[in-house]
């Protein structure tokens, strides 16, 4: 009876550390993030720089899709001086950046040209012409951007360590990339809420 009780009381005190964690907002935070998901603000200071360098391009691609209804190349964009895309001399990782389509998917890889580097994935999904998601009024998160226009795309930025496919990579978690977040979703819920 008395270890019956002991175990008892045992999973009683796992149990509420992990529903009530201990205030630590690192915990909190690691609670709220996907096994495959990754902070910004948990980067080393190189993958940082190189994400904000994402952002950017991902920025320039959506207006250049928006204004001219194709998506841009590699070359046109490493030619307009567009990071991460043009030459950069503080990266020590030398990434070679190519497009890769797949009907509504769209993507843009940096494989680095020295081994021990990350390789870096901005990746687009258009949405189903008919019936695909429908963008909601002052609705834009982190995985959602706007054309201009109103077409939906969900925008996620990746990194992943080893050997990268030819193909697009349809589900990028599931082939071992980690998704790289400024926040988490919780983080992000809680900021809509009025």
């Amino acid at each position: 009876m008395l270890f019956a009780g002991f175990v008892v009381l045992c999973v009683i005190y796992v149990v509420a550390f992990e529903r009530f964690p201990s205030g630590d907002d690192n915990a909190t935070t690691a609670h709220a993030l996907l096994p495959y998901q990754v902070l910004f603000r948990d980067l080393p200071a190189p993958e940082q720089r190189m994400f904000r360098g994402m952002q950017e391009g991902a920025m320039e691609v959506l207006a250049a899709r928006s204004s001219d209804g194709a998506w841009p190349s590699v070359d046109a964009l490493a030619a307009g001086g567009i990071p991460p895309f043009a030459p950069d001399l503080l990266d020590k990782s030398r990434l070679v950046w190519t497009r890769r389509d797949d009907g509504l998917l769209h993507q843009y890889v940096g494989v680095p040209a020295l081994s021990g580097a990350p390789a870096y994935l901005i990746s687009i999904v258009e949405p189903v012409p008919v019936t695909g998601e429908k963008a909601v009024p002052g609705v834009v998160d982190e995985e959602h951007q706007l054309l201009g226009d109103g077409t939906l795309l969900h925008v996620t930025y990746w990194k992943h360590f080893g050997d990268v496919p030819g193909d697009p990579i349809a589900d990028p978690a599931q082939r071992g990339w980690s998704q790289i977040r400024v926040k988490t979703p919780l983080e992000e819920m809680m900021e809509q809420q009025p």
